[in-house]
């Protein structure tokens, strides 16, 4: 599984969102997953939702 994402510096989202892993706002540097446009606060939120989704996908593989 390969993910690709954009680091966002100094600009903040035209309308409020929050982080996809932690639920946090989203301030003036965040991630964006390139392929589903999802923001993420820093990369360690990003990895922890890729580390999840991976596990889920290999149960689901079981």
């Amino acid at each position: 599984m390969r993910f690709a994402f954009v680091l966002v510096n100094d600009r903040t989202p035209f309308r409020q969102t929050w982080c996809m892993q932690c639920c946090e706002p989203i301030g003036g540097s965040y991630l964006r997953e390139i392929a589903t446009r999802l923001p993420y606060c820093d990369y360690q939120c990003y990895a922890l939702f890729c580390q999840a989704l991976a596990t889920n996908h290999v149960r689901a593989a079981s």
